[in-house]
């Protein structure tokens, strides 16, 4: 029998890698984890529920949602990572392009965000923690639709946090990196066809982070540690938006 007094985490994207990462982490803490995502994970963990679940479909979300809070009696932390990730310049971005990243990206952050926020609500309290990028400060050709959905996610997150800070919720945003993922890879590669290159900065500044650098920042924010902070986009780019030229 589930114990109701342990904290409940539900991860969108909780398949990827950095998604995989963090659901580690909260079960490290002693979570009980819920993994929503549209493909299996590579390394399922046994304690945890993965339920299939598309994030740009409100009713898929509702039900996953709402059928977890029902199942587990409480809802303490929502983490999104979903993501999507394709390159084109605007004028060759199609309708079906755009509408993917926007739906996955940022509509699914709405989406998940507000099938989560009555059971806290009605709780008092939560941590809801969104997955930005630095994309929504500073970009490369290529990235308009993503730019455009990370730079949104902030600003949602943002808001949320003022909308329901006298209802005990706390919203926060990660700005963050490159990350040693597929999307990472693959990013790079389109780059590439597309005639883009991309110069890291000499040393450690802006390097490529592990997925479990990233899910160590959420953690903090998931948790009582962070009790004074909401309403932030806290960077976890290793430097990288530091750096002038």
């Amino acid at each position: 029998m589930i114990s109701r007094h342990r904290p409940v985490a539900i991860v969108t994207g909780g398949s990827g890698g950095i998604g995989e990462a963090i659901v580690a982490n909260l079960l490290k803490e002693n979570y009980i984890v819920v993994s929503l995502g549209r493909s299996e994970p590579q390394s399922p963990l046994d304690s945890v529920e993965y339920l299939k679940c598309d994030v740009s479909i409100a009713a898929q979300v509702n039900e996953a949602v709402l059928g977890s809070v029902d199942k587990l009696g409480r809802l303490d932390v929502l983490v999104t990572t979903a993501g999507v990730l394709h390159s084109a310049p605007v004028h060759l971005t199609t309708d079906e392009t755009w509408d993917e990243i926007i739906g996955t990206n940022l509509t699914g952050v709405f989406y998940s965000c507000r099938a989560a926020l009555p059971a806290m609500i009605a709780a008092g309290s939560g941590s809801i923690v969104n997955l930005s990028s630095v994309h929504a400060v500073a970009t490369v050709p290529g990235a308009g639709a993503y730019a455009a959905s990370k730079g949104a996610v902030v600003s949602l997150s943002r808001q949320m946090a003022v909308e329901y800070a006298d209802a005990g919720i706390r919203v926060n945003s990660l700005v963050v990196g490159s990350v040693d993922t597929k999307m990472t890879t693959r990013h790079k590669a389109l780059l590439s066809r597309d005639g883009v290159k991309i110069v890291p900065p000499p040393g450690q500044i802006g390097r490529m982070a592990l997925p479990d650098e990233i899910a160590k920042a959420v953690i903090f924010l998931a948790g009582n540690g962070s009790s004074f902070v909401t309403g932030s986009a806290i960077t976890v780019d290793g430097g990288l938006l530091s750096v002038l030229i």
